[in-house]
């Protein structure tokens, strides 16, 4: 027990002195920030140097932003498509591949895309039978997320925009 509190010690110690060869004792951190005093009713800016002291930190404040002017969004026809587009989503679709065993497939399908077991199972003898099924349809981040982990496991997965159709 002794043995163990002097190599406590020992390393408390060492790492005090460890921590000190860091730090310079003439320095001083960001924190210490010159004193800035904000005058409203001029629109003017005084800054005022402090010697830093142990007991006092000063904070930089900047002066008040000019104020914004609202603008006016004007909407074209293009830009609801391609809002329109955006609410229909993207399809994940499935392409049949010789390479992965239909078990395999289903398993991915369950685990990235959280389907239970008879929609992965599905969806995977639809993409073997006719050589394409679509996974669903979803907004893009989550499509890209799901085309990526997908095809990170082996299969072949390809992303499009949904139509009307």
């Amino acid at each position: 027990m002794i043995s163990f509190l002097k190599l406590f010690a020992v390393t408390i110690a060492a790492q005090l002195v460890m921590a000190a060869a860091f730090v310079s004792p003439n320095s001083h951190s960001t924190a210490y920030r010159p004193l800035v005093q904000v005058h409203e009713e001029v629109n003017s800016v005084t800054v005022t140097c402090s010697p830093p002291s142990a007991t006092r930190l000063n904070m930089a404040a900047a002066a008040p932003a000019p104020a914004k002017k609202k603008e006016k969004k004007v909407t074209d026809e293009n830009d609801t498509q391609d809002e329109q587009e955006k609410d229909r989503g993207w399809l994940v679709r499935l392409y049949n591949d010789p390479m992965n065993k239909r078990e395999f497939v289903a398993m991915c399908l369950m685990e990235v895309c959280g389907l239970d077991d008879g929609a992965s199972y599905t969806i995977m003898m639809k993409a073997h039978q006719a050589g394409l099924a679509v996974i669903g349809n979803y907004h893009r981040e989550l499509a890209e997320m799901y085309k990526t982990r997908l095809s990170g496991e082996g299969l072949l997965i390809d992303m499009v925009p949904a139509d009307d159709e």
